[in-house]
């Protein structure tokens, strides 16, 4: 009895010693950061004020590199250029993993998550799916869906002057993805209770509010008894993740059917039939259903947000969106909107690119993971140790923009884009990990926008004066974004802005 009370104490003495080395890792390196508590880390901090905000305070207080403990992980949270030069392109091949998600799966984890040959393979085999020649191909589809759209804002504007455009966008955006990439006919726009759009929502509410997260954060171990229960949660009804694979299983299975030489193009023809080096199959089913979950989730979050945020800005700037409208009138005109016409507009590629800057949905998305130690400009980063790009603070730091809270499309005008420090504008990341759908998702965007405008002007509401944001990957607006829209009196030109 005394001996196994005397083995008690020394292995919880142990233990205890290793944690408090483990949380001094960046005391050693002579990394500034937050000081984490036992066991704990800086996971108090982060769950009472959200992670975005928790950083924005810790880099105001530490600086443009520092370390947190997110939980049991440290992370080394970097918001200098030259740094993050060498971290996302000049040294890639010791960073090309990301860091890991506690509750990614532990097989086929998609092209976000892949890392190593996993990683090449997919991007190489996924890259042709995004080349101009495709995207050309999804214009008529991203078009038709707009149509949806304009519909939807006319009966709301018959209705209702202020509405959630943010809701709108959403179920453009997954009405898009599903058709491009899946050739998938989701009725997002015209039916509320679509089974895509209840259960993708509810992924990323539960997401955002689920204490599971924070647990596998302190313990990373539990994410075994996570995936272990997530067969037992769905016979409850309560997972939306099993709902969408078995949803793309039944998909894969009628293209396989169908056959390599059917008319479709989508993403999941290009994974299914196209072919390896080797003249194997590029993809497993199971590889399928993983890539097409990362597109479906990415596409259907991040580029409604871009459109909700713009919408947002446009209505508390009009001399801006009086200038946008004009620049569509002049260009495109009467014409219909095509992919020719809709490339051509330098003033709308002014205004996304400022919309990124101050609103760039993948500031804590941008991550490495350091294969070897290494040392730059004497910041040694350790083998294993996490990177997180603060994509937010470059995007508000006073060093590299001028007045950065203040819209001004401006700065990316051609002679003024020049001058801004490389590596400061990371809205897609950067490096050979960066965005695969960003043309994508600008295109979306730029038909979406080009179309609305014609049509509708955006005016600002009471309830619309501030924005709360909440990080569930992707930094999102918490209670949506209401603007007033009223119909555009086109002979005009929204002359009543002047």
């Amino acid at each position: 009895m005394i001996l196994f009370i005397l083995t008690g104490v020394i292995i919880t003495i142990a233990l205890y010693q290793y944690f408090v080395q483990h949380f001094k890792t960046f005391s050693r390196l002579g990394i500034p950061g937050p000081k984490p508590t036992f066991l704990l880390g800086n996971l108090p901090e982060i769950l009472k004020k959200g992670q975005l905000q928790a950083i924005i305070d810790w880099r105001s207080e530490y600086g443009k590199v520092f370390g947190y403990f997110e939980g049991y992980t440290p992370v080394l949270s970097v918001s200098d250029p030259d740094l993050l030069k060498e971290v996302l392109v000049k040294d890639f091949e010791n960073f090309q993993a990301r860091k890991p998600f506690p509750l990614a799966p532990r097989k086929s984890l998609g092209l976000f998550l892949e890392n190593g040959h996993q990683w090449k393979r997919s991007r190489t085999l996924l890259t042709p799916a995004f080349s101009a020649g495709k995207l050309k191909q999804m214009f008529g589809i991203m078009n038709e869906c707009t149509d949806h759209l304009l519909e939807n804002l006319k009966k709301k504007t018959h209705a209702c002057k202020v509405i959630d455009i943010y809701d709108l966008y959403q179920c453009l955006t997954l009405d898009v993805i599903g058709r491009c990439a899946f050739g998938l006919r989701t009725n997002a726009q015209e039916d509320n209770e679509d089974p895509f759009l209840i259960n993708v929502r509810s992924l990323f509410n539960r997401l955002s509010k689920t204490m599971i997260l924070p647990a596998v954060l302190l313990v990373p171990f539990l994410q075994y008894f996570v995936f272990a229960l997530k067969n037992i949660v769905v016979l409850f009804g309560m997972n939306p993740v099993v709902w969408i694979r078995t949803k793309m299983r039944e998909i894969i299975q009628i293209r396989k059917d169908m056959g390599a030489n059917a008319s479709t193009f989508d993403l999941v023809q290009q994974m299914l039939f196209s072919k390896a080096k080797d003249g194997s199959s590029a993809f497993s089913e199971r590889e399928i259903v993983a890539q097409s979950m990362t597109f479906l989730l990415a596409g259907y979050e991040t580029t409604s947000t871009v459109l909700a945020f713009l919408s947002h800005l446009l209505a508390h700037n009009q001399p801006v969106q009086k200038k946008l409208a004009e620049e569509i009138d002049d260009i495109i005109g009467e014409m219909d909107v095509n992919y020719e016409n809709v490339k051509d507009l330098p003033y709308f590629d002014m205004v996304f690119d400022e919309v990124c800057r101050l609103y760039p949905t993948a500031s804590l998305i941008v991550t490495r993971q350091a294969k070897q130690t290494a040392t730059y400009s004497g910041i040694t980063i350790p083998a294993g140790m996490n990177i997180q790009a603060d994509v937010w603070g470059l995007h508000h730091d006073e060093e590299f923009w001028e007045q950065p809270t203040v819209f001004n499309p401006d700065r990316f005008r051609k002679e003024n884009k020049q001058q801004i420090k490389p590596y400061s504008f990371l809205p897609f990341g950067a490096g050979p990990r960066s965005c695969i759908g960003s043309r994508f998702a600008m295109l979306e965007t730029k038909i979406a926008m080009v179309r609305v405008l014609r049509q509708f002007s955006f005016l600002p509401c009471d309830a619309s004066k501030d924005i709360e944001l909440e990080c569930r990957g992707a930094i999102v607006p918490k209670n949506g974004i209401n603007v007033l829209v009223e119909s555009r009196d086109r002979s005009r030109k929204i002359s009543r802005y002047s």
